[in-house]
């Protein structure tokens, strides 16, 4: 698994792509994206967030340890 650096301009988007194509976020990942949306994000950053966050209610995303 890539580790992802904060300071990355395409974290989110690592991030995304590991989340939806294995089908679980872990912890580490959950904390990452809250230390993420506690900065400043584009538009298409918030947009990722949502999907994600979308995905988890749906339940197409789980969050494992």
């Amino acid at each position: 698994m890539q580790v992802l650096s904060l300071k990355s301009d395409r974290a989110i988007a690592e991030l995304f792509y590991q989340v939806t194509h294995s089908g679980n976020l872990t912890r580490t990942q959950s904390h990452r994206l809250r230390a993420i949306c506690e900065s400043a994000l584009s538009a298409e950053d918030r947009d990722a967030v949502n999907r994600l966050l979308h995905a988890i209610r749906r339940g197409w995303v789980r969050i494992s340890d």
